[in-house]
């Protein structure tokens, strides 16, 4: 369960998000709340000290002017020095809450399954992690600094007022109800707006990174134009949605200027009645009109406030709706963790599909032993990747069952199984870090002389001098300047750090060239020793060690064995792919 539930009401949503991100922070929010309130206490002093200050000089008690006045601005020094603080206290807690919010959102789509990326981009996930947080992390420091401490100041002013005089303190409370009322009835208005914006600001990123990752493909293609026609099309329908969802927002500032004229009036006109009959001072007079005007501040906050709330509504439930995502990989309350050593392979009557519409595997059966080989061939489409996908738990069965050294595969810690079994496909992700970042994976307990070995080991020691700073030479994202083929070869380095008990190549020698191919061919028998594999390829020389052959075709096994006993049999069709010499899969 995501700390945001979204089947309860607002305001009960609001307090789900604080209490999920604010509740290690309380020592902070405890501080800010003594500022706060300090603050609220001089604003509520200052203009009881004006009063003294007029009635004196009307009264001409000239002695206690200066006193009165360098108080007045002593507290008004004090009051600016804790409002900066409670500011940078806020901002800083706001921060601090976005930031954790932003990183239970990266580890829960990162806990999502595979079939969740296949329908979002990276452009609209970055705007969910980044942009949707973005909005909110003023909704953690607003909320706890200017929603708090600004109804604080109105109810400290109005029972001020009360004291002072009933009917000025009537007056106020019906001012400031008007002003919230109306606040309340533009948030109702522009929250959908905001909604609709978020969506389609969501779209466009999508669209743009979407574009930006295939730019080769579009210019050689001659799509540009295509790209840019989209690019308006997305650009007209965010503008006015955008226009409309600020309409809200200038229709509210309008709104609070009209209303702080009519407060103005309602203090001036009986404050000029009840001055003429001698009921209240001049001082007293000016001081009720300095209150209605601090009124003027902590709403004119609020009304920003609910502005940003508007906001963060939207950016909420963006932000809801990628945690109310579950991922259908669980980890069972029993899992239990692999024993050492070669791990066996079975698969029982396995079926699968991606949807409900498709199935891609169909009653797919064999057996494994610890330590043996097996290769799988068959041609594009027959469901190869798709069964490695299912012996590393990336996806699980419709039906049947995967027992990995006899134990039900869902019924292995997750963790465990990403060490135990290494997967080594043709698309390769080269991150963002140094040399050794990328092979460890960011782990930091994998020393330099377990490392050095393997880049020997599998052919990237030349590649590896030429490196200016060794294993600390930085990589950009995607590779940079390294080949196909390089790129191919630290991912057998990635997986063999490990130490591995089952090992799946999946096209992995697919980039390579024949030299390099062969050389990896001979690094990949010995480092396999030991270990169970199964190996998938379009290229029979990676096969010609494999203990058993299993050949797919159209989801099905077509036929399986030993190779010895395959090739033995004229009419099977992996005899036939040898004898054709090809390399190729032309079942």
């Amino acid at each position: 369960m995501s700390p945001l539930s979204f089947s309860r009401v607002p305001v009960y949503r609001y307090y789900l998000l604080l209490r999920a991100y604010l509740i290690d922070l309380w020592k902070g929010i405890l501080f800010l709340a003594v500022l706060v309130a300090l603050n609220i206490a001089l604003q509520l002093v200052n203009p009881q000290i004006l009063r003294f200050f007029i009635d004196s000089a009307t009264d001409r008690q000239s002695s206690v002017l200066l006193y009165s006045a360098l108080l007045f601005a002593g507290l008004a020094a004090a009051q600016l020095l804790l409002s900066v603080t409670a500011d940078y206290t806020g901002e800083k807690i706001g921060w601090t809450a976005a930031n954790r919010l932003r990183t239970h959102l990266l580890r829960h789509c990162l806990s999502l399954d595979l079939a969740f990326f296949k329908t979002r981009s990276g452009g609209e996930l970055i705007d969910r992690i980044d942009g949707d947080v973005k909005g909110l992390s003023g909704f953690f420091s607003t909320l706890t600094v200017s929603l708090l401490g600004n109804i604080g100041l109105i109810l400290g002013v109005l029972a001020v007022v009360f004291y002072e005089n009933l009917v000025m303190g009537a007056l106020m409370s019906v001012y400031v109800g008007l002003a919230l009322s109306v606040f309340n009835k533009m948030r109702e208005y522009s929250i959908p707006l905001w909604v609709r914006f978020g969506d389609a600001r969501a779209d466009f990123f999508a669209f743009v990174g979407e574009q930006l990752s295939a730019a080769e493909d579009a210019r050689s293609s001659g799509a540009v134009p295509y790209s840019l026609y989209r690019f308006r099309q997305l650009m007209r329908s965010w503008f006015p949605l955008h226009m409309k969802a600020g309409f809200g927002f200038s229709f509210m500032w309008a709104s609070s200027v009209i209303l702080v004229g009519i407060g103005t009036l309602l203090i001036l006109v009986p404050g000029f009645y009840l001055r003429g009959q001698g009921l209240v001072t001049t001082g007293t007079l000016y001081m009720m009109i300095f209150y209605m005007g601090l009124l003027a501040g902590p709403l004119d906050a609020i009304r920003e406030l609910i502005e940003n709330l508007q906001r963060a509504e939207a950016n909420i439930e963006g932000v809801g709706q990628l945690l109310d995502l579950a991922p259908e990989i669980r980890e069972s309350s029993d899992a239990a963790e692999l024993a050492d050593g070669p791990i066996s392979v079975q698969c029982r009557s396995l079926t699968f599909g991606y949807s409900k519409e498709e199935t891609v595997l169909r009653e797919i059966q064999f057996s494994l032993e610890a330590g043996e080989s097996l290769g799988i061939v068959g041609r594009s489409g027959s469901g190869k990747t798709s069964l490695a996908r299912l012996l590393v738990r990336l996806y699980d069965p419709v039906e049947g069952d995967v027992l990995l050294g006899d134990m039900d595969i869902r019924r292995i810690k997750l963790s465990h199984l990403r060490e135990r079994v290494g997967l080594i496909t043709q698309d390769v992700q080269i991150f963002n870090g140094t040399v050794r970042e990328n092979l460890t994976l960011f782990k930091r307990d994998i020393p330099d002389d377990q490392i050095m070995p393997l880049l020997e080991e599998t052919g990237l020691g030349a590649w590896f001098s030429t490196l200016p700073d060794g294993l600390d030479t930085v990589l950009p994202s995607g590779g940079g300047g390294l080949s196909a083929g390089e790129a191919q070869l630290l991912a057998y380095v990635r997986v063999f750090l490990k130490d591995p008990g089952l090992v799946i190549l999946d096209e992995a020698s697919s980039r390579l060239d024949p030299v390099t191919e062969k050389r990896l061919e001979r690094t990949a028998r010995r480092l396999l020793q030991g270990r169970t594999s199964i190996l998938i390829s379009h290229r029979l020389g990676m096969l010609k060690h494999a203990d058993r052959i299993l050949v797919m075709d159209s989801g099905r096994i077509a036929e399986q064995g030993s190779r010895e006993q395959l090739l033995k049999q004229t009419d099977s069709r992996f005899s036939q792919l040898i004898r054709q010499g090809t390399g190729k899969e032309s079942l």
